[in-house]
């Protein structure tokens, strides 16, 4: 399939998946969506950056070619060369009611944020599920990381903290979906209040033009200026130095009794860095910045 028929059919799956699928419902609230219309992205399997990310987040990072291979030779089926491997990528946008509910909260979930990062996250894997399952049936090879268990593994690492070996954040600054803030969340065109995910297939894809600026759409890291998630961390994980990820395992782990209690389910959640922050739905632009200005100037007149 010609490359750019490719995107469109399978980005088109993909938000009618997300659209029509009873998996995205808060079912045990208000039946309302989880998460709003996707974005979706696309990398080459073989772009260089892949490499890069074994610099960055350490050598047990898979590429693409590296997870597809394991997957390949474990099906027995044949192993397709990295010039024939594509990476789809995705953004799952938390929506605006359960984002509006947790920037109230200030030291722990709320509700709808508890239940998103629990139901939410078993849709984001069902959703992966169904990619692979649709592409295997147009004669496809695809492979979700994330759902493999050979592959897929959490670990500390003494270099960068707790990683994993297939970060779904940084897959999507590959496919140019986002860039990183200063609390490690990637703030995409809908904000950093999201789930990721991303399939590998042995379908060619171009790379998208990247920025060479990780941060770029962080206020602090362009004019030192912001810093709501610094007041926002309730465990004090973030600061000009970045983030703590041990820190703040360490108190997202310690609400899951307080979550058990309150809202009676079992997981850990906090995503208070994630809402009431001005990247949290959106890219901040400096026009918006000059009208916040304005706004408030005309109230205290």
């Amino acid at each position: 399939m010609d490359v750019e028929e490719f995107k469109k059919w399978i980005t088109k799956e993909i938000k009618r998946f997300v659209r029509e699928d009873p998996g995205n419902r808060l079912e045990k609230l208000d039946c309302s969506p989880i998460f709003e219309e996707p974005l979706v992205g696309f990398v080459a399997g073989g772009d260089p950056i892949f490499y890069k990310l074994k610099e960055v987040i350490g050598e047990f990072h898979l590429t693409p070619y590296e997870a597809m291979s394991e997957v390949a030779k474990e099906r027995g089926v044949p192993v397709p060369s990295e010039e024939e491997i594509g990476v789809i990528s995705y953004i799952l946008p938390i929506s605006k009611k359960t984002r509006k509910e947790n920037a109230r909260m200030k030291d722990g979930p709320s509700e709808r944020w508890a239940h998103t990062r629990l139901f939410g996250e078993e849709f984001n894997r069902k959703l992966e599920a169904h990619i692979v399952s649709f592409l295997e049936e147009k004669g496809y090879f695809a492979v979700a990381p994330e759902l493999e268990r050979s592959l897929f593994r959490m670990l500390v690492d003494e270099k960068v903290g707790w990683a994993s070996t297939w970060s779904q954040r940084h897959v999507a600054f590959a496919a140019n979906l986002g860039t990183f803030g200063l609390s490690d969340g990637l703030i995409s065109e809908k904000g950093k209040a999201h789930r990721a995910g991303s399939v590998i297939v042995n379908q060619r894809l171009d790379s998208p033009q990247r920025t060479s600026d990780i941060h770029r759409d962080c206020r602090f890291f362009q004019k030192g200026s912001c810093k709501r998630c610094v007041k926002r961390c309730p465990a004090g994980a973030i600061t000009e130095e970045g983030h703590d990820k041990n820190k703040c395992q360490e108190f997202v782990f310690k609400q899951i009794p307080t979550i058990k209690e309150k809202y009676d389910i079992d997981i850990y959640a906090c995503g208070l860095c994630q809402t009431a922050v001005p990247c949290e739905e959106k890219i901040p632009r400096k026009k918006e910045k000059r009208e916040e200005r304005r706004k408030r100037r005309g109230r205290r007149n």
